[in-house]
């Protein structure tokens, strides 16, 4: 195996770091409610959703994979930028990890792509028809979350006749109903989070092989591309990243959660990504859940309970998540493109 190839095998390891981290982020998005309102204990919410997240990502096929494989065209593709792409966007995911900020790593995987595609090769570095939809998923999900959380929680209030403020001070099992029904939802978000974002790991390994090895093609996904991408995520789900479940659970609405809130959020979470993985639209479950929280407050609680502060940081981090990892990566292919031909 030459020198070239050995990178390229390094390089599929590092996509599967990037998933793993993708997974302890982004436990959050099915974890926080569940366990903030005790509807299950932590160990049981986080284990579940790391097997779901596997069969998500096992289950439901490669159209989201097939379109990160597009964003940059076939003949603009080479190690330096795949390899740039990964680690920026492992950067900003590990940075907004350890501040507890809920971001999206499709954000930084997208935003990593047209970086570092356009650095290397101008504009012919990314195909912009295929970008312009992600990037018109990735910004009207949050929006579609928003007003989906709001809605779904208004009709399970009504549906439960439930009293919210006093619901938020029931003992875990009470209100059984709603209480399953939560878990229910909370169980859909993990096994959609890994039918999107499991693929787009995918995705970057078909197209590594497709360009380094010969066998390979970008048309199609190998099955053990996929049980891999699959496994790393579960594994990175279960380990957890608690300071992401605090600020989804406990940083965004200054009240405390409550069942038909986590329902309204979560099921709303899900129909919306599990209906994007269908169409090939890889979108952030991160602000689609944390946007579908913030909706779900306001039938409960009103407007005036949403923490300013936290929604603010959020909002920011989704505004600066796409230049930041195109900075980034631009940055790392410049070092990798001199240490390549050093």
């Amino acid at each position: 195996m030459d020198l070239e190839s050995i990178i390229a095998v390094l390089a599929i390891i590092l996509a599967l770091g990037f998933d793993f981290v993708n997974g302890f982020h982004d436990t959050a998005n099915a974890c926080a409610t569940v366990i903030y309102t005790k509807a299950l204990k932590p160990g049981v919410a986080i284990v579940m959703s790391g097997l779901l997240n596997f069969l998500g990502a096992l289950l439901v096929g490669t159209a989201v994979a097939q379109v990160i494989l597009h964003i940059i065209p076939a003949g603009a593709v080479t190690l330096p930028i795949v390899v740039a792409v990964l680690l920026a966007a492992l950067i900003w995911n590990l940075i907004t990890w350890w501040y507890g900020i809920p971001v999206s790593s499709s954000h930084c995987l997208i935003g990593s792509l047209f970086g570092a595609g356009v650095t290397a090769a101008g504009v012919n570095g990314v195909a912009w028809t295929e970008l312009q939809k992600v990037i018109i998923a990735l910004l009207v999900s949050p929006v579609v979350g928003f007003a989906a959380g709001a809605f779904t929680t208004w009709l399970a209030l009504k549906l439960s006749k439930e009293k919210e403020r006093d619901l938020s001070k029931d003992k875990a099992g009470q209100n059984g109903v709603m209480r399953w029904l939560h878990i229910f939802s909370s169980a859909s978000v993990s096994f959609s989070h890994g039918s999107n974002d499991g693929q787009k790991t995918m995705g970057i390994i078909t197209l590594i092989l497709a360009t380094h090895f010969h066998g390979y093609s970008k048309d199609v996904v190998p099955f053990w591309v996929m049980a891999s991408a699959a496994t790393a995520m579960a594994m990175g789900t279960i380990i957890g990243g608690w300071r992401v479940i605090r600020t989804v659970g406990t940083k965004i609405s200054r009240e405390k959660l409550s069942h038909s809130q986590g329902f309204g959020a979560s099921m709303s979470t899900a129909i919306i990504i599990l209906l994007a993985s269908h169409l090939g639209a890889p979108i952030s479950t991160t602000h689609t859940l944390s946007s579908a929280v913030a909706g779900g407050t306001l039938p409960v609680h009103g407007k005036g309970s949403l923490n300013p502060k936290t929604m603010q940081l959020i909002l920011l981090a989704w505004v600066l998540t796409l230049p930041v990892a195109a900075g980034l990566s631009s940055l790392c292919y410049f070092v990798l493109r001199l240490i390549w031909h050093a």
